[in-house]
């Protein structure tokens, strides 16, 4: 059986953290890239110096070997004559102690030294390999590095000279151990710098990333505040042609359309619902005075009508919810201090004798500027639904929420509100399984017209299970009245 692989995040989520970490990240390649190129240019520099100065130094030593003075060779830094066969014809005290064995990365090939020698090379023989000496005889000089173990890295040249016969090779080198080092010190020391450096221009792309950010999420809180029942608001436009102001531009135009497409439906629903209230009426009347004739009639044609009436009845129903919700939404209905404790108690009496349900009002005054015909619709709505839920109790509780909010919780101890129908249970003509008979159900427009009342009086609705009662608990938020 395959195992799904899974897949780990190397990145942050939030795209400010990722760019300041794929900046930070770039800083550090480029300083390790800027140190190796540090260094290399240091080494080069450094040799081309040792260079000069060795050519210089060969040439003082080549007039002195002219003039015949083969001492000058022992009394220079660190240089040896060789002849023709690599014995050591003259060298310099610093020259003779050096290790011939050399170490791996020496340029030269390195001679083995007699198992004999106490100091690795014999006392008469050149510090240089043969193979360097012999490539200084064929081309007339060459020059390159020796590492030489427990004493660092040298830098040395050859050259083929005339004395004391031909073949011989005048070899002038110089440690590098002091130069090396202070390289090595070099590098770890803006290696010892870097993190601190990587840090503080992380911290800074982080800051420059939250600069350049701040637009687009002043424009996502914007967003969020839209709601469908103010689709005529519109985002922040920054001035300028950058990428935020073309986003915001176009966000905008794309809420132009969204609301000619709303306000078309709002007004077809609207259009609808008015036109559909005529027919509607006629068909009742006539159905209910066919009714009326009904001994004159057969049993199942009465049976038939009444049916019809039942129709009609929930047609007329439905077109009045239609014009409520279309209303609600619209908004823009007369607004006073509204008591929310003694609009329920006011309509409890109502409520519990046009539906079979106990309706109990508990809490503490509290006032909200609204609608006070919409906000009863709201309780009246609430009620139906519990009593369709199966409820026989409803508790309707005021209480103060937030600093300058109220809130209503009406609850019941009916069914609840099934988990697959909680996310979509305020949406229009939404119904759970148990509601969707002819006889039982309504058309799914209860709960979408308290969620736009609540919308037009700029509250919040949250649904949830009561833990008292066991049934649904609907939780509207409102703004409190100024005052």
């Amino acid at each position: 059986m395959n195992r799904p692989r899974r897949v780990v995040k190397l990145l942050p989520a939030a795209l400010r953290a990722r760019l300041a970490v794929l900046f930070a990240a770039a800083v550090a390649v480029v300083i390790a890239a800027a140190v190796g190129l540090l260094a290399l240019a240091t080494d080069r520099q450094f040799d081309a110096a040792v260079d000069s100065a060795l050519a210089t130094r060969t040439s003082v030593l080549q007039q002195a070997l002219g003039r015949g003075d083969v001492g000058v060779v022992r009394q220079d830094g660190l240089a040896e004559l060789v002849d023709a066969r690599d014995d050591l014809v003259e060298a310099s005290q610093d020259a003779r102690s050096l290790d011939r064995e050399a170490q791996p990365g020496s340029s030269g090939a390195a001679a083995t030294a007699p198992a004999d020698s106490p100091g690795g090379r014999p006392s008469e023989a050149a510090f240089l390999p043969a193979a360097d000496l012999a490539q200084a005889r064929a081309s007339g000089s060459a020059s390159g590095s020796l590492e030489v173990r427990g004493q660092g890295r040298v830098r040395w040249q050859a050259t083929a000279v005339s004395v004391p016969g031909e073949g011989s090779v005048l070899v002038v080198g110089t440690r590098m151990r002091e130069l090396d080092e202070a390289e090595a010190r070099l590098v770890l020391l803006f290696l010892a710098g870097a993190p601190l450096l990587v840090a503080s221009l992380g911290l800074a792309g982080w800051l420059l990333a939250g600069a350049a950010l701040r637009p687009v999420a002043s424009l996502t809180r914007r967003a969020a505040q839209i709601s469908p029942a103010d689709v005529g608001q519109r985002l922040p436009q920054p001035p300028g042609t950058d990428e935020v102001a073309v986003l915001a531009r176009t966000l905008n135009r794309m809420l132009d359309r969204l609301e000619v497409a709303v306000r078309r439906e709002r007004e077809f629903v609207d259009d609808a619902a008015h036109e559909l209230r005529t027919p509607i009426a006629v068909l009742r009347g006539e159905l209910e005075l066919a009714l009326r004739l009904g001994d004159r009639l057969p049993e199942d044609a009465v049976e038939s009508l009444q049916a019809a009436l039942g129709e009609a009845e929930r047609l007329e129903h439905l077109a009045q919810d239609l014009l409520v919700l279309a209303s609600a939404e619209h908004g823009g209905g007369h607004r006073a201090p509204v008591a929310l404790g003694a609009l329920a108690q006011r309509e409890a009496p109502r409520l519990a004798a046009a539906h079979p349900v106990v309706v109990e009002v508990s809490g503490p005054e509290v006032v909200v500027d609204g609608d006070e015909r919409a906000l009863g619709r709201l309780l009246t709505n609430l009620v139906a639904n519990a009593e369709a839920a199966g409820a026989s109790r409803v508790q309707v509780r005021t209480a103060l929420a937030a600093p300058g909010s109220v809130e209503l919780v009406v609850a019941d101890d009916g069914r609840g509100f099934p988990p697959e129908l909680a996310a979509t249970a305020t949406e229009r003509f939404t119904r759970g399984d148990a509601a969707r008979t002819r006889s039982g159900g309504g058309a799914g427009l209860g709960l979408a017209i308290v969620a736009a009342v609540v919308s037009d009086h700029g509250g919040r609705l949250s649904l949830a299970s009561d833990p008292a009662l066991g049934g649904a608990q609907v939780r509207v938020v409102l703004p409190g009245a100024a005052g």
